[in-house]
């Protein structure tokens, strides 16, 4: 009998596992060096350097210091990504100008089976399906742990250029390889991140914290972007390029 209620314990924990249906909410705080932005933030006209708009450069200090939500849904081995829109009943004069460093872009899909990610983007007013594979974060697992909104987390790092640190906590009791934005592969959910880079001396840090882990035993399956115009990652950078130079031209 022991033995037989041990195994339906087992059997219930690898279906936890295995056909997990969760919904993750993450903040997303970018902690900005002013002195650094405010130096950075002139532009090109006809050869000669000018500096952007107080407005424009308040509009762009405020938005990226401003916390930002993201849904991570969780369905089995696939993921999505998407942010949060709210309302936004404040009167503004001119533009406002929403920035955003660390996620990668909004409705983003990824098949952790597969290690492969797509998502929907607009360029030059044209739709293009980004798909490509996942990065492979070379991670050095730590045995720091500690406790993160109820759950018993560890810590992980990462160099990216030798110039990106990334430090995670993840949830190994959380069995899902993913986390916010495009990290992952760790043994375990990601709760908790954050993102230094030494060659952007504009923004000191990102933090993205999970607020939120709930089960959804109703989710449904994903639907995927329609593989209409499908680019790679490197043949979009070299279309933001372009469109770039084509802006400064004019």
């Amino acid at each position: 009998k022991k033995l037989l209620t041990l195994f339906s314990y087992c059997v219930m924990l690898s279906s936890f596992a295995f056909a997990q249906k969760l919904e993750v909410t993450y903040q997303e705080v970018t902690n900005v060096n002013i002195d650094e932005f405010k130096n950075s933030a002139k532009v090109e006209v006809n050869g000669s350097s000018s500096t952007i708009p107080k407005e424009v450069y308040d509009n762009m200090i405020k938005s990226m210091q401003e916390p930002k939500e993201y849904l991570l849904k969780i369905y089995d081995n696939e993921t999505n990504y998407k942010k949060v829109e709210k309302i936004d009943n404040q009167q503004t004069n001119g533009m406002k100008i929403s920035v955003s460093f660390g996620g990668s872009g909004n409705d983003l899909y990824k098949n952790m089976t597969t290690k492969e990610y797509s998502r929907s983007v607009n360029l030059m007013n044209k739709s293009y399906v980004i798909k490509d594979q996942l990065t492979n974060y070379n991670w050095i697992l730590s045995r720091e742990t500690k406790k993160f909104n109820g759950f018993d987390v560890k810590k992980a790092t990462a160099t990216v250029d030798s110039t990106k640190i990334i430090t995670a906590w993840y949830a190994p009791s959380i069995a899902v390889k993913d986390g916010p934005g495009m990290y992952n592969g760790l043994p375990g959910l990601i709760l908790e991140l954050e993102i230094k880079d030494s060659k952007n001396k504009s923004i000191e840090s990102i933090k993205i914290n999970a607020i939120e882990v709930k089960e959804v035993p109703t989710m449904k399956p994903f639907d995927q972007p329609k593989e209409k115009n499908v680019i790679s990652e490197k043949e979009y950078k070299d279309l933001l390029k372009k469109q770039s130079e084509n802006f400064k031209q004019m």
